[in-house]
């Protein structure tokens, strides 16, 4: 019985050891993890199409306004990348 007893602890002791390592390595994991997801995030920070569409139209009556040629697709392409611009700054 003795042996069983200390075989018992000896196996029982060493995942305890084990196992609050794998916990130590999973968190030190985790926040390095959630460290890179949300830079990730900040940096795939895209504006919605309402957004975009809204930007479009003012960039549009600004330019026919002025008298300045263009399309519809150029004031896109600007609004898109003004929002950008303003959401990479932040």
């Amino acid at each position: 019985m003795n042996v069983s007893r200390s075989q018992r602890t000896a196996s029982s002791a060493a995942p305890a050891k084990k196992s609050s390592r794998t916990k130590t390595a999973s968190n030190s994991t985790g926040n390095a993890a959630t460290a890179k997801s949300k830079s990730h995030k900040e940096a795939l920070a895209q504006p919605s199409g309402e957004q975009v569409a809204l930007r479009a139209y003012f960039i549009g009556e600004r330019r026919r306004a002025l008298g300045i040629h263009g399309d519809e697709t150029s004031d896109w392409v600007a609004a898109e990348r003004e929002l950008l611009e303003e959401l990479n700054t932040k």
